[in-house]
């Protein structure tokens, strides 16, 4: 036993670059591709050597709703048209999910200390930095750098810029809490400093604006009325949330892309015409719940959501009026769809657990909150839980705020 005590002790600083290496090949495309390497090598040394705790991971019910989850989507092929089981997307729905089962329980599994998965939340939110600056230099008209997929094919290492600002805004959200953090505890060197990298991240998001998306804008805009109500007390609060919302109505009738994406809604429910982005949103929204009224228990299954979308598409084509686009923009929906009630309630439970999950450390805590928030309101927009990179890094947020409670909770009792 100590032999194997001392080994664990020794491969811990591994186990931890094996993590750093996962956060750091997940915001970057032309990195994504290998992020699946030092996962599969992390599972296997914590399998090797004796680490994973099927134990707790048996008793922990917030792994238990997740896995359960992901089974039943995969179990929900049994009810697709036979004629759609072998196609692309299936392969997809089942990619995106694939290394969940080895991500979490090893990171789980690990005993990395509660200092070292702190500093693993701040290397992810350090993750994006070179997007950030290659936004600045792209605003300043030094450089001229985009995604190979959706702009001419001028750079193989950025994603889109609905995945790149997805982790900047992770990163904006973590340094916005950790000012407050900070401010309140007086220190005031690294609220400043906290305070500047917020700025930048946040800047970042909008300045570049072939790179710009206004929903993850506006959930950013939402979360810095919202953090503060973290540290106020319950009469002040009322108070700043009348005050969020007028802030709000100004941002929204001021803000030109705002006006723009409101009267393109507007346009599609008074004319029934479906243009532009929030009206293609708004008409794959309705096309989304009415496929889903057809199957609403256990929905259509993984590999049959596209195929039923191109002949409703078909049938119904001023929904898609100048988008090629067969998705509903919506992950919400897109869930309901593909698994139904059932499915979704699973995921919600999953959710609900994993929010009274609560470390005892208060700055964790509210970053669980506002991260899952966000990430929730994100996927009313996109389909961020399908997409690899990004639903790979709410695994890895999951799985380390679960194992800084678990090591949390073995460090109390040491006292």
């Amino acid at each position: 036993m100590p032999l194997l005590s001392n080994i664990k002790t020794h491969l811990q600083p591994l186990q931890y670059m094996l993590i750093i290496a996962i956060i750091m090949t997940l915001p970057y495309w032309g990195l994504y591709s290998y992020f699946k390497y030092p996962t599969i090598l992390l599972f296997l040394l914590t399998l090797v050597t004796g680490q994973i705790d099927f134990k707790n991971i048996i008793k922990n019910k917030v792994i238990l709703s997740l896995f359960a989850f992901i089974l039943f989507t995969y179990l929900s092929i049994l009810w697709s048209p036979d004629s759609t089981v072998s196609n692309w997307e299936l392969r997809w729905n089942i990619d995106r999910f694939k290394y969940y089962f080895l991500l979490i329980i090893s990171i789980y599994s690990t005993s990395l200390t509660t200092k070292q998965i702190k500093s693993i939340f701040f290397i992810m939110a350090l993750s994006p930095l070179y997007t950030v600056f290659v936004y600045y230099l792209n605003a300043l008209g030094i450089t001229h750098i985009y995604s190979s997929l959706f702009f001419k094919g001028e750079s193989s290492l950025l994603t889109h810029y609905l995945v790149n600002n997805f982790f900047i805004l992770y990163g904006a959200l973590y340094f916005y809490i950790l000012f407050f953090d900070n401010l309140i505890k007086k220190h005031y060197k690294i609220s400043i400093f906290s305070a500047l990298l917020a700025i930048l991240y946040f800047i970042s998001m909008f300045i570049d604006t072939p790179s710009t998306s206004r929903l993850i804008l506006l959930v950013f805009f939402m979360l810095i009325l919202i953090v503060p109500l973290f540290y106020l007390k319950r009469k002040h609060v009322l108070l700043v949330i009348s005050f969020s919302i007028i802030l709000a109505a100004l941002f929204i009738n001021t803000n030109p892309g705002m006006q723009k994406g409101m009267k393109t809604f507007s346009i599609a429910i008074s004319e029934d015409k479906y243009t532009g982005s929030w009206g293609h949103r708004l008409g794959f929204a309705i096309v989304g719940i009415k496929i889903f009224q057809e199957n609403p228990i256990v929905g259509r299954g993984i590999c049959d959501v596209r195929e039923k979308t191109i002949l409703f598409a078909k049938e119904n084509p001023k929904y898609f009026i100048g988008d090629p686009a067969r998705h509903f923009h919506n992950e919400h929906i897109n869930l309901l769809v593909q698994v139904g009630i059932i499915g979704y309630s699973l995921f919600l439970l999953f959710i609900l657990l994993f929010l009274r999950s609560s470390p005892n450390d208060a700055f964790l805590d509210r970053l669980k909150y506002a991260f899952i928030f966000s990430f929730l309101l994100l996927m009313f927009g996109e389909h961020y839980l399908t997409i690899g990179s990004t639903s790979y890094f709410f695994a890895l947020f999951v799985a380390l705020m679960l194992a800084f409670h678990k090591q949390e909770l073995k460090e109390i009792e040491k006292l």
